[in-house]
């Protein structure tokens, strides 16, 4: 599959199974040192002998067969949650045991909002992304969850954007919510990428911002993103450090035994 132009105005060829998908994908975390990834039915990852890169996610199923994939140790994460492609919300009752599951397993929960697809998506692809509406892809639909599972750890993907302040007003009220940048490190133009990173490190919540790439089915986007923040000249070797791998390891409550040994690598 050819992602069509993105807002950088660059394309990418996808591979062609998904045996070159975990090979490709599996260079790359060598080449940038990648020791922690989540992967949206990651499962299909586990018999590969580097699975001890693979934190598992776990989506659209019933809640007993998420608990018994748990208990199976297979499970590390509820997502990627995208109900408003099905012009569902977040606090639509049909979610609720899903975070629920989530307190209760003490795991955390990666939900969806905009952006959804490539830019266009609607028109492009849309047998794909047809129930897709802006209109129902802000953050603050999480903000119910957030009261009621309080004890949830909960990250935004693709940074929320572009609902800044709303995404702005979300982290401040709560402090077990969390974003990455997944997608938009690598879809949007990179000027546009660094301001919206840079208003959320300004307003001080650069200890809550993750990497992600959100590669889906391009490997290749994975050193675009790294390249898109490491080139952010407003960021301290310190703030990237955070971005790239302490936030991550706060959030997913790492050992510190694990913690030492990722860093000697």
């Amino acid at each position: 599959m050819t992602h069509p132009p993105t807002l950088r105005g660059e394309t990418f060829k996808g591979v062609a199974s998904f045996t070159e998908q975990k090979e490709k994908t599996l260079e790359k975390f060598k080449e940038h040192n990648i020791v922690k990834a989540m992967v949206a039915d990651g499962e299909l990852w586990y018999d590969n002998e580097r699975s001890d890169l693979i934190i598992i996610g776990g989506k659209n199923k019933p809640i007993d067969a998420l608990r018994a994939q748990y208990n199976e140790g297979k499970l590390g994460v509820i997502g990627e949650m995208a109900p408003f492609y099905g012009k569902i919300l977040a606090n639509d009752p049909s979610q609720m045991p899903y975070f629920e599951l989530a307190q209760e397993l003490e795991i955390p929960v990666g939900f969806h909002v905009f952006p959804g697809g490539p830019n266009y998506g609607i028109h492009v692809l849309p047998e794909m992304l047809g129930g897709m509406r802006t209109y129902n892809a802000g953050p603050l639909q999480l903000e119910d969850v957030l009261v009621k599972y309080p004890h949830l750890r909960l990250y935004i993907m693709h940074g929320g954007w572009p609902y800044l302040e709303d995404v702005k007003a979300l982290m401040y009220a709560h402090p077990n919510l969390y974003v990455d940048v997944a997608v938009i490190n690598w879809i949007l133009p990179q000027e546009e990428f660094h301001t919206y990173l840079k208003v959320l490190i300004t307003a001080g919540f650069g200890d809550r911002i993750m990497f992600g790439s959100d590669q889906m089915v391009w490997p290749q986007v994975i050193s675009i993103g790294i390249e898109s923040v490491n080139n952010a000249d407003f960021l301290t070797l310190d703030q990237k450090e955070d971005i790239f791998y302490n936030n991550a390891a706060r959030f997913l409550k790492l050992s510190e035994k694990e913690i030492k040994k990722h860093k000697s690598e």
